[in-house]
């Protein structure tokens, strides 16, 4: 549900619209890359370590893109 939201912050129509959004997303990409972080992957059937390695560069450069205000172009 999270990720939705962040590709929902990429189709953001107005620069004001998506500053409002990026406070709020912010601190739930924060927490989801934490509980990411966090899981045990190798307790997931289907998913390998790298896999869950790629996820966790992908959400921390979401995070570091929304911090970064490159989503008000």
């Amino acid at each position: 549900m999270s990720m939705k939201t962040s590709a929902g912050l990429q189709d953001s129509g107005t620069a004001d619209e998506s500053d409002g959004e990026n406070i709020e997303a912010d601190p739930a990409l924060s927490e989801l890359i934490d509980r990411h972080e966090d899981t045990d992957w190798s307790k997931v059937p289907g998913i390998s370590a790298t896999e869950a390695s790629a996820w966790t560069a992908r959400l921390i450069e979401a995070q570091e893109t929304i911090q970064e205000g490159e989503f008000d172009e």
